[in-house]
């Protein structure tokens, strides 16, 4: 139940500050530091699960409150989600040596930041240019729509018209989401501690 409990609160949580960075039009998505917390706190696969729901689910209130039609292509997008907390899960598993020192803990985070970059901007570039055509249709939410209707007046092509938008972006958004859902994972550490320090001091209370 903790573990079901954990993966839905990760999610409303990524859904709330990516509805807000677009509500505010912030330059980054704010969709994933939930989903990296649970990564690096439970695993790879509440992280694939939390990943894989927010997108739909995203999708679903974006169109609700914009009145736009809802469009199955865009869910497709989880699979940017779902790279990105494969990467998180990849370089953090062995918490020993993530965890070794402070500064091991900065290079390893920033690996992540770097591929997980490299993972999310392409994957969803490939998407725009050899699936999206399939569709004919999306929400058209995307902040790189108008951006890569320029690249291609430029005759840049049409997966580099869709990559070069992204690249920035999608790094900023990665250097905030990593670190910050490092930092919730490190509050739910340190609130498995206290609960333990307080358990073991009522044990130790009850033998007295």
């Amino acid at each position: 139940m903790k573990n079901i409990l954990f993966c839905v609160i990760a999610i409303l949580g990524d859904l709330f500050t990516s509805f807000m960075a677009y509500k505010l039009q912030l330059p980054c998505f704010l969709d994933t530091e939930f989903a990296v917390a649970i990564t690096l706190y439970m695993g790879l696969i509440p992280g694939l699960i939390v990943a894989a729901s927010f997108n739909p689910l995203m999708i679903v209130l974006l169109c609700r409150y914009t009145g736009t039609p809802f469009s199955f292509y865009d869910c497709l997008y989880a699979i940017c989600g779902m790279l990105i907390v494969f990467v998180t899960w990849l370089f953090s598993r062995n918490k020993r040596e993530f965890l070794y020192s402070r500064i091991m803990t900065v290079l390893y985070l920033l690996i992540i930041v770097v591929v997980s970059s490299v993972f999310s901007f392409t994957s969803a570039s490939l998407l725009d240019t050899f699936v999206l055509p399939l569709f004919q249709t999306s929400t058209g939410f995307s902040a790189f729509d108008n951006f890569s209707e320029v690249m291609r007046q430029l005759k840049m092509g049409t997966f580099f018209s869709y990559l070069v938008p992204r690249i920035p972006l999608t790094v900023n958004d990665r250097l905030i989401c990593t670190f910050a859902g490092f930092g919730l994972y490190r509050l739910l550490v340190k609130l498995d501690d206290f609960q333990f320090a307080k358990f073991r001091q009522t044990n130790i209370t009850a033998e007295e």
